[in-house]
């Protein structure tokens, strides 16, 4: 049964969140242990046709992810916009631990004099993208943790983004307790298998939710969504959230990211 007053108690406001996740950094990263918060930064280089998508993707492979790997970032993936609102663009996501883990990591990292070289040689041939977004991410108690794809692992070809906007951060609670109260169930049995759930603690549209679903291609997505949509355990499901919490998604953005060959999350 769908719990609201258990979402209420744990998440009363953005800034006792904020507060539980501020703590001290754990020896191991978070994101990797089942259970665990953790905390996801993602940013967009808004870029513009010509040689700045070949730029940006260069510079991260070769300057920005060697050295957040060195001063100990979580895992990094780097994706392209293939559907969505402003083409060309890049996005990558970085995790911690927590804001603490994140502070630490950025003092380590702007104390080391070859990422001003970096940022600096991001620029040498003029601006590097049109414009920078950046959102912080809190992952939600349901949520999996992260991880680094493995060599030899299989990888996908596609992650479809979903961000859904509630109207009060009361239905948000709703909106909880619908993915953790049955949606989620029905995603593995559709193959649906998102790599996390957050909610957005800086940035944008709030309240929201966010999710991120691996697909080997669009067929597989197709195929995944029609089971999903025809199941009669989801009707009944969200003909129960309506009744409870009125219509809890006001909105849907919805983008198709490929991800890169040296993207650590692929």
């Amino acid at each position: 049964m769908i719990n609201r007053r258990a979402f209420l108690k744990r998440n009363a406001s953005a800034a006792l969140a904020t507060a539980a996740l501020a703590g001290p950094a754990p020896a191991g990263l978070n994101a990797e242990t089942p259970g665990s918060r953790y905390l996801i930064e993602m940013v967009t280089f808004r870029l513009q046709n010509g040689g700045q998508v070949a730029g940006a993707l260069g510079w991260l492979e070769k300057r920005a992810i060697p050295l957040w790997q060195k001063h100990r970032f979580g895992p990094v993936g780097v994706f392209t916009e293939d559907v969505g609102p402003h083409i060309p663009a890049v996005h990558f996501i970085r995790i911690y631990a927590s804001l603490a883990d994140r502070e630490a990591a950025w003092n380590r990292l702007t104390s080391d004099a070859e990422w001003g070289a970096a940022v600096s040689d991001l620029e040498k041939d003029g601006p590097a993208f049109y414009r920078e977004e950046s959102v912080l991410l809190t992952s939600t108690p349901f949520s999996p943790p992260i991880r680094p794809v493995a060599p030899d692992e299989l990888t996908q070809g596609i992650f479809e983004l979903r961000i859904y906007e509630t109207p009060t951060w009361r239905q948000l609670g709703y909106l909880h307790d619908r993915f953790e109260g049955g949606e989620i169930a029905i995603f593995h049995k559709s193959g649906i298998h998102p790599i996390f759930y957050a909610d957005t603690l800086i940035g944008p549209n709030q309240p929201n939710m966010a999710y991120m679903i691996p697909f080997q291609g669009y067929a597989q997505r197709e195929r995944a969504w029609a089971t999903f949509r025809e199941n009669p355990d989801w009707q009944k499901l969200r003909d129960e959230s309506v009744r409870r919490g009125g219509e809890i998604v006001r909105n849907i953005t919805n983008m198709i990211l490929v991800p890169t060959k040296f993207s650590m999350i692929r």
